[in-house]
């Protein structure tokens, strides 16, 4: 059986984001995706669909996304891997993508599915666990059980404030955990403190060519100016516009 270059489809399609091509990266997905089906490659086309899910998640389709979401669950049933790492990372972005969407209570079977999986696999300090505790917070501070979701982001901030190269994603907890208290009450004090901790941690040079470090700047930007730091966010602007640039 062919199989699709996984290699080349990553490659072309970060090029379009790298530049912000919102456009070409979708037609890119449509394209990989009709050379897999055509090549019979259903692991290939299972690849293709987690990217799309995640795009259809940046572009606020709800329609394509969640069609994305039930054919990419489908072939992780035909192909027998539900109980596979690889099977959890796609779960992990459709539940996102869910959640997303306003599908929260939906989202939740998946996160608890993919936690499973995490637990079964690997070491509770793996920066993918900290990843699903953030998400799941998430969902469930839509959902306004802030007592789990405070627990879950703290925890997701004591996984990546000890692993080198997770310092981003430490920055993204703080941001997120500045909001669940905000909702819980306006007046903590550990709001600035928390956003204060995420801005030196963006600030910092050391982290600057790290890969996600646009997207990140970009991600925590409107949240420095709902907070009341503004120079903060036109900073972070102005950063995130400084990279894309240069690629």
């Amino acid at each position: 059986m062919a199989k699709i270059s996984v290699k080349n489809f990553i490659a072309e399609l970060d090029s379009y984001f790298a530049r912000e091509n919102l456009g070409g990266a979708g037609q890119c997905l449509l394209e990989w995706r009709e050379r897999a089906v055509g090549a019979g490659d259903k692991s290939g086309e299972l690849t293709v669909l987690n990217e799309m899910i995640g795009f259809y998640r940046q572009t606020k389709d709800e329609k394509a996304g969640m069609a994305a979401i039930k054919d990419a669950f489908l072939i992780i049933d035909e192909l027998e891997i539900g109980g596979e790492i690889s099977a959890a990372t796609i779960y992990l972005n459709g539940a996102t993508t869910m959640k997303s969407f306003g599908r929260s209570a939906d989202a939740m079977e998946f996160y608890e599915r993919t936690f499973e999986i995490y637990r079964a696999k690997m070491p509770e300090k793996s920066p993918l666990f900290a990843g699903l505790y953030n998400n799941m917070a998430l969902a469930l501070q839509d959902m306004k059980d802030f007592g789990r979701a405070e627990e879950y982001f703290r925890k997701a901030i004591e996984i990546t404030e000890d692993l080198k190269g997770s310092e981003l994603e430490t920055a993204v907890s703080c941001v997120n955990l500045a909001h669940l208290l905000y909702d819980k009450n306006n007046e903590d004090e550990e709001i600035n403190s928390l956003m204060e901790r995420a801005l030196s941690i963006l600030e910092n040079p050391a982290y600057f060519g790290y890969d996600k470090y646009a997207f990140t700047c970009r991600k925590c930007a409107p949240s420095f100016g709902f907070f009341g730091f503004f120079f903060a966010e036109k900073y972070l602007n102005e950063r995130a516009d400084k990279v894309y640039a240069g690629s």
